[in-house]
This record gives structure tokens, C-alpha cells and sequence, in this order.
């Protein structure tokens, strides 16, 4: 059985969905912005969308036909944390041979 933690670390692993969680600390978006500014496909962004949404990270609500999309605050600070971790120690992170390790080894 996977405990919290991993499940929790697995949505930020996926690189298209931390692209949506960035995006949508700036504004509420709807998917075909969010398509357009991620460029990848639809079934794609569906299926990340829902994951997002099912853990909570996001709400959506419709507006006429569109569906909008915005992120939790608790979700938008961890995020603006975590970009500014990045930011500070990117350096360092690919410098990092045992992450690099790590990656050959998934593939």
C-alpha cells in the first residue's frame, strides 16, 4: 500500500501538472488556455485535470460552457514555495549525481 506522502510527491512529479499548479497561481484558467500555454493534448489535461481536482489541489466551477479552473491557497503557497526552492538550489540540484542516478535508473 502507497502511503500519503508518496501519492503526495508523485502529483508534483508529473511535470505537466506542476505546470498547471504554477499557471494557475497567477489566475483562474480554463482548459483551452491552460492547452494552449502547456501544448499538449487534450486527453492529457483531462486526465490531469482530474487528478488535480481529485486530490483537492484545484476546484473547478462552469461558467456558461467553460469550465474554470483554480488552485487551492493552500496549494498556491506551497507552490510559490517550492518555485522559489527551485529557483534558489537549481544549481545545486543539477549538479546532483545521485539525482541523476536516480533518473537512468526509472528509464
Amino acid at each position: 500500500m502507497t502511503d500519503a506522502t508518496d501519492l503526495f510527491f508523485n502529483v508534483f512529479r508529473n511535470k505537466n501538472r506542476f505546470r498547471i499548479l504554477k499557471l494557475l497561481s497567477n489566475k483562474e484558467l480554463c482548459a483551452s488556455e491552460l492547452q494552449k500555454e502547456l501544448m499538449i493534448e487534450q486527453t492529457n489535461l483531462s486526465h490531469d485535470l482530474k487528478c488535480l481536482i481529485n486530490c483537492q489541489f484545484i476546484t473547478v466551477r462552469k461558467n456558461g460552457r467553460k469550465r474554470i479552473y483554480k488552485i487551492s491557497p493552500e496549494t498556491k503557497e506551497l507552490v510559490e514555495e517550492v518555485s522559489k526552492h527551485i529557483k534558489k538550489y537549481e544549481l545545486y540540484l543539477k549538479k546532483c549525481n545521485i539525482i541523476k542516478e536516480e533518473e537512468n535508473e526509472e528509464i
